[in-house]
């Protein structure tokens, strides 16, 4: 019976230590912040608030190595393309879209990142690029 305080005290300890885990969700108005540049976002079914941010990251096209005939990287209204040397010397309007001479243009580097690079027409003038978005994930903390 010495031992029945002593393991009183730490059950005690261990309970109130239990509830405290079982409060630990914060909000907003607990006084929880996201840093700059990110957003609040508060899953209301699991009852957590995250920080996100997006920023959006841009890739030049280029043509495909895989296709070494087709080097001349030719930009026009619409769809860029590539096409052989000797095609070059043609106005680019010349070779109509669906012409087996042309040459779809690609994403100049591997897409090993995980994220998606799909290709926007005209996005810098004339000029093709490739376009993706990084999400990035963070717990808010107390300010």
């Amino acid at each position: 019976m010495k031992f029945a305080p002593i393991i009183a005290v730490l059950l005690l300890v261990a309970g109130v230590s239990l509830g405290f885990a079982a409060q630990a969700i914060a909000a907003a108005s607990d006084g929880v912040c996201c840093p700059n540049g990110f957003e609040a976002q508060f899953d209301t079914a699991q009852k957590v608030m995250r920080c996100a941010r997006s920023t959006v990251l841009h890739r030049p096209t280029v043509c495909d190595s895989a296709s070494p005939a087709h080097i001349v990287y030719r930009v026009g209204k619409g769809r860029d393309y590539c096409a052989t040397a000797a095609d070059a010397v043609l106005a680019v309007t010349a070779i109509p879209e669906n012409d087996s001479r042309r040459r779809a243009v690609v994403c100049s580097l591997e897409a090993s990142d995980g994220l998606r690079w799909p290709i926007e027409v005209d996005a810098m003038g004339e000029r093709d690029r490739c376009r993706a978005a990084r999400s990035e994930w963070m717990y808010p903390s107390q300010q």
